[in-house]
């Protein structure tokens, strides 16, 4: 698991920068307010797009990696087959319902943005019938043994791809028209590659699986029951799907708001904010793409022991990993949202604000991906619901107050309250705790390496990328110094060389 989550870590850095720089040659090329109706467009395309998948993506994960972990690949050739036939279905009716309202959602723009949301909407109608079987498909390469696919269409090609588009219409003098093409056409490419990698590759792992032909008579098996494994896949499913279209709510939902109540030049400053701090979950992200399957087998196989360990070990990398990250975005958000252009400087507190809060939300480690792994759909849909309602009601509460730090508050609070709920009603199902001794020595570190220097820094000079250097440089020296006194609370060099670990000596700090 080390060294798969070390290749998507990787993978996720790469895919960061190229969101970072996407968003600055955005700002830079066409300014904030065609880049906030691109982001607005992006929001709706995620938004259909999580309604569309129905959970068919998160399902498709589990229902390999356990099957796979038993040896029942019949199955999980049919799990695959079960999955992306109704999602293909349900998206050309999700398609079909956009098209309908193409000119009533142009007509609520100004008459000059029209021609352009026109556009925007036809692009995401066309996108919308291939999206969500390809995401479902290139989450289930995950479960074939190597995150690489993944790594490689999602988190490499894909960026790259988008970015250079983006440059090539600026280039050609494109109409402005054209711009989400940049950001859709490269995705309806991935979700045919990815949709090929998996169809492959579970057709070989049948193949390869299934039994010489016997020399004697052989009494006919029974016929596999279709339907209740098509009743059992969606079940976790449709549950799965609603907490996903909430959490894509979540993420986007703000941008929306902030267009509405403040204008697209305000959403655009928020859009690139809150990107910038999806610079800081690429830990999360790349230690999910392996940690999921490896949990959803442990579960699958009936070993709860592992499956806790897999969530204590990968919540402590991802406060190592990823709080230094957010201290850093925290101190330095004026010099970081000055690369996108100064119309993109308002959004400054707001984003030293959302930084701040996501230490809480990262320090609970990948909650959520425990609980469907074993799975809880319900129950995390239940929990995603109930943070929309409180992020929601912040945003108009506390946008038309306080403008984009309001917005703030409000993702960081619901992001925290539905890790929160998750670790104490689905701990009491699941047996996971979190591992607070090592948590806290992990938080302790990094806010003594960053976060006392960048606070100094905040106050005492002006952010200047001199300062963000010897920030950083100094910063991780002393981190690693810090790192190696508390190698043991953090059990360290087991982690840095698991293969010299003894199979009968149990991790220092493994859920009882």
């Amino acid at each position: 698991m080390a060294r798969s989550g070390a290749v998507s870590l990787v993978g996720s850095v790469a895919a960061a920068l190229g969101g970072f720089a996407l968003t600055i040659v955005l700002g830079r090329l066409f300014g904030a307010h065609l880049a906030g109706l691109y982001f607005q467009a992006v929001a709706v395309l995620m938004i259909l797009n999580g309604v569309a998948l129905a959970g068919s993506d998160t399902g498709l994960v589990r229902a390999l990696s356990g099957h796979r972990a038993v040896g029942d690949h019949e199955r999980a050739w049919r799990a695959v087959r079960l999955t992306l036939t109704p999602v293909l279905l349900w998206s050309l009716v999700v398609a079909a319902t956009l098209a309908v309202l193409v000119d009533d959602i142009a007509a609520t723009f100004p008459v000059a943005d029209r021609p352009t949301v026109t556009a925007f909407c036809w692009v995401l109608v066309g996108t919308l019938v291939v999206s969500a079987a390809g995401q479902a498909a290139l989450n289930g390469t995950r479960s074939l043994g190597s995150v690489l696919p993944f790594v490689w269409l999602y988190q490499v090609l894909l960026p790259t791809s988008r970015l250079l588009a983006v440059g090539l219409l600026w280039w050609v003098d494109a109409p402005a028209e054209w711009l989400l093409v940049s950001y859709a056409g490269p995705l309806v490419l991935m979700d045919v590659a990815a949709a090929a990698l998996l169809l492959r590759g579970v057709r070989r792992a049948r193949a390869a699986a299934a039994p010489a032909a016997p020399a004697g008579p052989v009494l006919p098996e029974g016929p596999p029951d279709v339907r209740g494994e098509a009743r059992a896949l969606w079940a976790f499913n449709l549950p799965r799907g609603v907490a996903s279209c909430l959490e894509l709510a979540i993420v986007w939902a703000d941008v929306i708001v902030v267009g509405i109540l403040l204008g697209p030049a305000a959403a655009g400053a928020w859009a690139a904010a809150s990107r910038f701090v999806t610079t800081g979950t690429m830990a999360m992200e790349a230690l999910r793409l392996q940690s999921a399957p490896a949990m959803a087998g442990a579960w699958a196989r009936g070993d709860r022991a592992a499956f806790r360990d897999v969530y204590a070990v990968t919540t402590v990398w991802l406060v190592l990993v990823s709080w230094p990250i957010f201290l850093g975005l925290a101190v330095h958000a004026p010099l970081v949202l000055g690369v996108v252009g100064p119309e993109f400087a308002e959004a400054a507190p707001a984003l030293t604000v959302v930084a701040l809060g996501m230490l809480a939300y990262v320090a609970m480690g990948n909650v959520t991906a425990a609980l469907l792994m074993a799975g809880r759909s319900a129950l995390t849909a239940a929990h995603t619901a109930v943070a929309l309602t409180l992020n929601i009601g912040l945003n108009l509460v506390l946008v038309p107050r306080i403008g984009l730090v309001g917005a703030a508050i409000a993702w960081a609070g619901c992001l925290a309250l539905d890790s929160g709920l998750g670790l104490v009603r689905g701990g009491r199902r699941t047996g996971i705790r979190l591992p607070w001794r090592p948590v806290l020595v992990a938080g302790a570190c990094a806010l003594l390496a960053y976060g006392l220097p960048g606070l100094l820094l905040r106050l005492l000079a002006e952010p200047t990328w001199s300062w963000l250097a010897a920030h950083a440089l100094l910063g991780t020296v002393a981190y690693a110094a810090l790192l190696q006194l508390a190698r043991r609370p953090l059990d360290l060099p087991p982690l840095r060389l698991p293969a010299t670990r003894p199979t009968d000596r149990p991790s220092r700090w493994r859920n009882p």
